[in-house]
């Protein structure tokens, strides 16, 4: 019978990677947000 590996963990430049894009679009979404309360302010 074949025996069965583990199942390799994720590289780390993976999760380094995937950390960025949530940080990355945190940071985006904040940024529209005050925009919108910035323009909203001056009209």
């Amino acid at each position: 019978m074949k025996q069965q590996q583990p199942r390799e963990a994720a590289p780390l430049w993976v999760l380094l990677a995937l950390g960025a894009l949530a940080v990355g679009t945190i940071a985006y979404l904040t940024g529209y947000l005050m925009i919108e309360e910035i323009v909203a302010f001056f009209r």
